[in-house]
């Protein structure tokens, strides 16, 4: 179960238009979402906040942002939004969604549709600042009593120097420890090196040859999750002198769920469930999919129709969900409730077609879904037909 609640602030900031939103998630998105029955009478008020209950709605697990537009109807259209929460019930858990911007043809940059951000990890702004965390892996060879110094090199541009201190109290860089730091700066992008030095506490002279042993680098972008690994493993010399630094290029890169999210376009698929031609193939239960791709999966969707009787004898149906771009399709899980008169369900095959691309996978199956026939299953996980 969802509640979206959406407040407005601004003077004229209410709005006569029919207003729809889709939420994004780790699995999937809810599909249009129509706002009509809210918690107050006259919708869309300013400094009005407007509750929306959607029960049917499956868990999608942590949330990345939300589509929300209007038609632009009414005598006052112009809607300014100041976010959108949304309480996911199965996780116990409400995302943020900031706006504070127009949804008008007359102010702001004369747009009605937004595409929001989830702000629970620190809304991410490329022109603020965002955290970092590093972790440092000491190896075995030598440890060190004295503070480290490093920087990121990212595409963007280049963080400024982060000291990382050792003291008396809490003993850093001994062997085989890994120790975490965290520290704040401007993005500086993706993360293609860094430069790292080994110095001196209280600026003291250095006396004789001192070494650190870094096996491993670990940084990463809190606010995205993204992971930059590099593999170092390397003596590093005590020195004073700031020009005196090794730098080392990123090894291997984690791109985080939350990091994909922003990049993949929404997509439309059309879903076609075939039902085999044979006595009792149809079923009167509530039929699910959830499909799996390369970018990840949909989670469970119900498919649903109104004022049509789905799944029936030789029957064809055909489903439109809009989802976040799966890649290519590398199977489907289908699966029924055993509700109704006739559960039972033979499964000819599904067809589903990316109608971005126009790319149609096959999954076969001429199995049945029923307790009481075969190996008595419920669910099919089916392979793409090459």
């Amino acid at each position: 179960m969802f509640f979206i609640t959406l407040l407005s602030l601004c003077s004229g900031a209410g709005t006569d238009a029919n207003v729809w939103v889709i939420v994004f998630g780790e699995n999937g998105d809810t599909g249009t979402l129509a706002l009509k029955e809210s918690s107050k009478s006259n919708k869309f008020e300013r400094k009005q906040v407007d509750t929306f209950r959607f029960p049917d709605i499956l868990s999608l697990g942590d949330l990345s942002k939300v589509r929300v537009w209007h038609d632009n109807t009414g005598i006052a259209p112009g809607w300014h939004l100041e976010h959108i929460d949304v309480k996911d019930e199965f996780m116990d858990k409400t995302f943020r969604f900031p706006c504070d911007r127009w949804l008008s043809k007359k102010d702001d940059d004369g747009q009605i549709m937004r595409e929001l951000a989830c702000a629970n990890n620190d809304y991410l702004d490329l022109s603020e600042k965002t955290k970092y965390e590093i972790c440092i892996t000491t190896g075995d060879a030598e440890e060190t009593k004295e503070n480290a110094w490093i920087v990121l090199e990212g595409r963007k541009c280049r963080s400024k120097e982060f000291v990382m201190e050792n003291s008396s109290k809490k003993k850093r860089f001994l062997r085989g420890n890994v120790d975490r730091f965290e520290f704040s700066s401007k993005n500086v992008g993706d993360i293609a090196a860094i430069c790292l030095g080994h110095t001196p506490k209280d600026g003291k002279k250095v006396k004789g040859e001192a070494y650190w042993h870094v096996e491993e680098v670990v940084v990463t972008e809190k606010e995205l999750g993204n992971k930059y690994i590099f593999l170092c493993n390397v003596l590093i010399p005590l020195s004073p002198k700031r020009d005196e630094y090794l730098t080392f290029e990123c090894t291997k890169i984690i791109e985080s769920f939350a990091s994909k999210a922003r990049s993949l376009v929404p997509v439309k698929y059309e879903i076609i469930i075939i039902t085999g031609d044979e006595k009792g193939a149809g079923t009167d239960a509530n039929v699910s999919i959830t499909i799996y791709g390369s970018n990840g999966d949909s989670g469970s969707q119900q498919l649903r129709q109104r004022l049509r009787n789905l799944f029936e004898r030789g029957q064809t149906d055909r489903f439109v969900v809009e989802m976040l771009d799966m890649g290519d399709l590398q199977r489907v899980r289908v699966e029924h409730d055993n509700s109704g008169l006739c559960p039972g369900w033979l499964l000819d095959r599904v067809e589903i077609t990316n109608t971005a691309n126009g790319v149609t996978t096959i999954f076969l199956c001429g199995k049945w879904l029923d307790t009481k026939r075969a190996d008595g299953q419920i669910a099919r996980v089916l392979y793409p037909k090459y």
